[in-house]
């Protein structure tokens, strides 16, 4: 993958989240995904990369990255 894929793709995986789409975040990881917000709070799966940035929406409406 080229670096400007690479962009793209993180682009995109970003625009998802601040759109919301939740369900779509799925096609940007792996079966084993965990998200580390903080070094000792692991968040495993996509449900875990959605508790946490939904989070952020419900306490901030508009929130952006």
């Amino acid at each position: 993958m080229s670096v400007q894929a690479n962009k793209e793709l993180v682009r995109r995986f970003y625009e998802t989240i601040e759109q919301e789409n939740y369900g779509a975040l799925k096609d940007f990881c792996h079966e084993d995904f965990v998200f580390y917000p903080q070094v000792d709070t692991p968040f495993p799966g996509v449900d875990g990369l959605v508790q946490s940035e939904k989070k952020n929406f419900d306490a901030f409406p508009g929130f952006k990255m």
